[in-house]
């Protein structure tokens, strides 16, 4: 049945106004199936909702509510207290992914879902407009509460302005998303909107956002003013994201690797945006600061700061205890962006100008395009410490986009809105029709090659192909840079080698030059060892060493040599392998000034 004509007559169906019921399944069963099709249109809300006792509490707090392939239907919002347990929706793996389509009933559009709890989604389609083309309750998802988790897998969110609110979550929160399509974000309202996370001012425990692919967005991920404590931001493509991917730049630990940044940022950033950071520093595609109380107290963990909340306390305000990698991501800037980075479309300057009055300034004020990889404060960090490393990232080369991501034509057309973003007078509204990649347009569902069709089962399905030229391949895995479920690499890849993978490169990263020098001639036998390994070095001239061994988080495991004297020649120590655990670490030997790392692999 065609998609509209599914929901001419779900609408029709009176008696799901009135009195909804909810599908009903004996008290503990853990996973109930919720059925498709007009038939049973609002089923999915009214079920989650009624699953609670006479007092209000979830009878079953972790139950996992299946979706059935085909279309869900759903008239009202998900609206649920669920403190001890999860909130799990997924889609059945077999066929289609499963579509979840709001729709407007008797004048009443569904509201934004609430979850005071946690929260999991798993192989679904959410469109997130209704079938008269509004958005669905400013966020489709916001949860809230203290300590909540937010898991998004193998999901396409599709039409979204705002996808995931979690401002309400003041502390311990935890997210992973990973291999989602958040496919055309594009919203005419304001440049800041557009986000697949809304997460500013809030602390942040982890972010593993990890195989994504954002596209026609603002400001991607609405991170701002917080410490976050992990971050993994590995094989993302951004696409056509007319503001920053991130806005954040106080992290803890950060891995931000082997990403596609793909006319990412294209309005530029303007005097107002500097002096409305703390520092009134520019921010680059890599924005970089120290953890410092001048973020404010809300977005500081309360285990991070001092029993007054005026400073930051250890580690935490010690920069050579970061962990920051950015490293084999790819940043590149269509031509066809040309006319607005050189300001064709003014009289006054070769480049664009913006009228907004934040900082008190009247314009117009130049705007500096195309973005600056990175400032000079984040140049000297990377300078002046060890432990945050950028290296092997490629700037301004065209990775060769499979699909054209904005034709001269719509160029124009993207030209006029980013000014209109400046508050630029006289500016007309622009047409962005051809700006997203579907057809923007809410009653219809992608198909296999269609944008009126009846589902998918994997984003290459779709009528967009990101994947890139074969020659830009990640040194961290050798896996295509970018999100990689445009390739066949996806049905492959392993997320926990994967971090393996990152964590190893960042170490071998922190004495890479002394590894190319092989000043000591480092080895180690047998490698990979199962009881004992004899690690072997030469000595150029008598000197106190200092042996340790990290295994692959930079945890450190044992001291082999602690600054003891070694005389000038070949020398050894063993190291006792029997009482730790298989997998990949690092020996590192120092002396004086001088140090060599050395990867070891334990096999059991």
């Amino acid at each position: 049945m065609k998609l509209k004509t599914l929901l001419k007559r779900a609408t029709c169906i009176v008696a799901m106004t009135t009195t909804m019921v909810y599908a009903q399944v004996p008290a503990g069963q853990e996973t109930i199936v919720i059925p498709s099709g007009n038939a049973n249109a609002g089923l999915l809300e009214t079920t989650i909702n009624g699953d609670v006792d006479g007092s209000g509490d979830r009878i079953n707090p972790n139950r996992i509510y299946e979706l059935a392939e085909g279309f869900h239907i759903v008239f009202s919002a998900i609206n649920v207290t669920n403190d001890t347990g999860t909130i799990k929706i997924v889609g059945a793996t077999t066929g289609k992914k499963p579509v979840i389509i709001p729709v407007v009933n008797g004048g009443i559009a569904p509201g934004q879902n609430v979850i005071n709890g946690n929260l999991e989604l798993r192989n679904l389609h959410i469109q997130g407009r209704n079938d008269e083309g509004g958005l669905w309750g400013g966020h489709i998802f916001k949860v809230k509460g203290n300590d909540r988790s937010l898991v998004v897998e193998d999901c396409l969110l599709e039409l979204a302005n705002r996808c995931f609110h979690l401002q309400g979550v003041p502390q311990g929160l935890t997210m992973e998303f990973r291999n989602n399509y958040f496919r055309d974000l594009f919203t005419d309202s304001q440049q800041w909107a557009g986000n697949a996370i809304n997460a500013k001012t809030v602390p942040i425990e982890s972010l593993i956002f990890e195989n994504n692919t954002v596209t026609g967005g603002g400001l991607s991920l609405l991170l701002q003013s917080q410490m976050i404590r992990y971050a993994l931001i590995n094989h993302n493509s951004f696409i056509n994201t007319s503001t920053f991917w991130n806005l954040n730049p106080y992290f803890y630990e950060a891995y931000v690797t082997s990403n596609l940044f793909y006319n990412s940022n294209i309005i530029g950033e303007d005097i107002n945006m500097r002096d409305s950071n703390p520092d009134q520093r520019t921010l680059g595609m890599i924005a970089l600061d120290t953890i410092d109380i001048k973020i404010g107290t809300a977005g500081i963990p309360a285990y991070a700061m001092d029993g007054g909340q005026t400073a930051v306390i250890a580690p935490y305000n010690n920069i050579a205890n970061y962990k920051i990698y950015y490293a084999d991501n790819i940043n590149f800037t269509e031509a066809t962006m040309n006319d607005y980075n050189n300001g064709v479309y003014n009289t006054l300057q070769p480049n664009p100008i913006s009228y907004l009055n934040w900082s008190g300034v009247n314009g117009p004020h130049p705007v500096a395009v195309p973005p600056t990889w990175m400032g000079q404060r984040e140049i000297d960090l990377f300078a002046d410490h060890a432990g945050i490393i950028e290296e092997n990232n490629i700037l301004n080369q065209d990775p060769l986009l499979a699909t054209e991501a904005i034709s001269a034509a719509d160029a124009v057309q993207l030209g006029s809105y980013l000014r209109r973003m400046y508050s630029v007078p006289g500016e007309p509204v622009s047409d962005m029709s051809g700006y997203t990649f579907g057809d923007f347009d809410p009653t219809t569902i992608p198909g296999i090659g269609t944008e009126d069709g009846d589902g998918i089962t994997k984003f290459a399905d779709l009528i967009e192909d990101f994947s890139i030229g074969n020659a830009f391949k990640s040194n961290i895995d050798g896996l295509s840079v970018g999100a990689l479920h445009w390739t066949t690499e996806i049905d492959s890849y392993d997320p926990v080698q994967g971090l393996a993978d990152v964590i190893a490169a960042y170490n071998n990263s922190l004495s890479v030059d002394d590894i190319a020098n092989n000043l000591f001639e480092l080895k180690s036998y047998p490698n990979p060892s199962n009881n004992e390994a004899i690690i072997q070095f030469d000595m150029p001239t008598g000197s106190n060493l200092k042996i340790s061994v990290y295994n692959i988080l930079g945890a450190h495991i044992t001291t082999l040599v602690d600054n003891e004297s070694y005389s000038a020649g070949i020398h050894s120590v063993k190291w006792n392998t029997a009482d730790v655990n298989s997998g990949l670490y690092f020996c590192k030997l120092e002396a004086g000034n001088s140090s060599q790392t050395l990867k070891m692999m334990v096999a059991h």
